[in-house]
């Protein structure tokens, strides 16, 4: 956490993870601006983005200094070097792709090489496209992993119609003010 302004301002940087195609951009882009953006080009490194929020029973404005990171293996070498600093992770899985929810723990060994104290949000995106036939992540799966990730709340979201996207933004930094 950095003081800004002689402690009028609070800046915390958050860092989102997981595997290529999770949908991180797209619901950064629904935080953002609370809008779909399709056919959002792979990040390539990182992206960064800033967001002016206020909180209830908060005084000062947060600012936000949030990283999306490239989830493709060949920019593992490289990720550690955003960690750096963070305060938040938000883990993000594909609910659609297994894969992409047990590649989890390897996200955070990642970036537990770089961090020890931090808090985390476990998201599992594309909730649209699930329904009770299709689903693939069971209630029990989410919460064990949420458990070994450490993470505060596990969020179901849609990017692509704003389902749970400025929810679990405000737990997330909700959690970290009250651990500073």
């Amino acid at each position: 956490m950095f003081l800004l302004d002689k402690g009028s301002r609070v800046l915390y940087k958050i860092c989102i993870v997981g595997n290529f195609g999770v949908g991180k951009t797209t619901l950064l882009h629904q935080y953002l601006e609370r809008r779909f953006t399709p056919n959002v080009g792979s990040t390539i490194g990182s992206n960064f983005f800033v967001k002016h929020i206020k909180i209830s029973n908060v005084r000062n404005p947060i600012i936000l200094q949030i990283w999306d990171l490239a989830g493709q293996e060949h920019f593992k070498w490289v990720r550690h070097e955003f960690y750096k600093g963070a305060k938040g992770i938000v883990y993000v899985f594909d609910l659609t792709r297994r894969n992409t929810f047990e590649d989890l723990i390897n996200w955070k060994n990642e970036i537990e090489k770089v961090l020890t104290n931090y808090s985390s949000v476990l998201v599992g995106n594309k909730l649209d496209l699930i329904n009770k036939d299709n689903k693939i992540i069971q209630d029990e799966d989410s919460e064990n992993i949420k458990k070994q990730l450490n993470a505060c709340a596990y969020y179901e979201t849609s990017a692509k119609i704003g389902t749970g996207v400025q929810e679990f933004f405000l737990k997330l930094v909700s959690h970290i003010y009250k651990r500073l």
